[in-house]
């Protein structure tokens, strides 16, 4: 057979939905033009000349497939290009044959830093061999809000949801008023003064994904057939922190079955005032929006231990997160100094579209 391993240019794209066909049937998003060209070409952190996804290709035909999401990761004062792999398999009747492995490595010669999240046994299995750290779970939290909504019950008005709804009230009401320093702003708007809040909150990590206002925007305000809700808290005229939350569908037209805090900064000073705040809110809008339950995955003591004050408890079931670094393996193999949020795994990508 004849192998070779490359990074796929960006007029070789439309090649790709042959092959995703075959190695994801039934999962119509994955092949769809407008989400290739969002998830490869749009990235602000994309290069101009290559795809971030490398592939195996046998005669010409793809087989196989390393799909990334570049950034940049601040590591203690510095950043460096690295890359999240979200998107690893190769076909069937190729496996066993070591291209996987030739992925990886492919990918490492263009980019020391590598992280994944969510991968299956048999990507683990490809990623320990190459001497990748395995650093646990991101830790997942959930609070339920309203049981009926909860249980997928469809329809605008159904009387058994909105009993069950009615049931968990107490639930609902154990929330004070929110702190009257701050005022709150949902408009979907992606501007530079998220720059220079990440710049006095990313002070607090020694590793984290950069979240500028262009990286944001490609995440929340583009991504295809998805609609997320942004809030932003201010102090005065200074915002000091944001939210971000993804609602479910819900089944003919009824409330959505689920809700996710997708993603989550808050300033460096005032900070479980500020986390109050934000969760505070996002509490408040899924509430409104009668969402049956509220999700979130994090990484960060300091966020963790608020979310448990609200009654939020923790899901044994959680992604994996494992990383290689040959230039910072001491700081980014060591999951005590990450920030992480549901925005640095494929779960927010991965997750079904909410607009049909």
């Amino acid at each position: 057979m004849d192998f070779e391993i490359l990074q796929l240019p960006w007029e070789q794209l439309d090649r790709l939905p042959e092959f995703l066909h075959q190695a994801y049937p039934g999962e119509k998003r994955k092949t769809d033009s407008a989400y290739l060209r969002w998830f490869y070409q749009q990235n602000p952190n994309a290069g101009p000349d290559t795809l971030p996804i490398w592939v195996a290709r046998n005669n010409g035909q793809i087989i196989g497939q390393l799909g990334t999401i570049p950034v940049q990761l601040k590591v203690g004062a510095n950043y460096t290009n690295a890359i999240w792999i979200l998107e690893f398999v190769i076909l069937e009747d190729f496996r066993g044959k070591g291209l996987g492995k030739k992925l990886v490595l492919a990918a490492g010669e263009k980019y020391g830093t590598m992280v994944t999240l969510g991968i299956n046994e048999a990507s683990t299995r490809v990623f320990s061999s190459l001497g990748w750290k395995p650093m646990g779970h991101i830790h997942r939290y959930h609070k339920f809000l309203f049981p009926g909504s909860a249980a997928g019950i469809g329809g605008q008005k159904n009387w058994l949801r909105e009993g069950l709804n009615q049931i968990s009230f107490p639930v609902r009401t154990a929330h004070g008023p929110g702190d009257p320093r701050y005022t709150m702003s949902r408009d979907k708007i992606f501007a530079p003064e998220l720059d220079e809040l990440w710049e006095r909150a990313s002070a607090q990590w020694c590793v984290a994904v950069r979240r500028n206002h262009q990286f944001l925007a490609w995440q929340f305000l583009h991504q295809p057939n998805k609609l997320f809700d942004c809030i932003r808290i201010y102090d005065g005229a200074r915002l000091v922190g944001y939210t971000v939350l993804f609602f479910r569908a819900g089944r003919d037209g009824g409330p959505p079955p689920k809700a996710a805090i997708s993603d989550l900064l808050y300033d460096s000073q005032n900070q479980d005032d500020v986390i109050d705040a934000l969760l505070g809110a996002a509490l408040q809008l899924a509430i409104e929006r009668k969402a049956g339950s509220l999700v979130t995955d994090v990484l960060d003591l300091r966020l963790e231990s608020r979310l448990k004050k609200l009654g939020f408890w923790r899901i044994r079931n959680a992604p994996a997160f494992m990383a290689i670094s040959s230039e910072f393996s001491a700081e980014i193999q060591d999951p005590a100094r990450w920030y992480l949020t549901r925005a640095d795994a494929d779960i927010s990508i991965f997750e079904e579209p909410n607009v049909l």
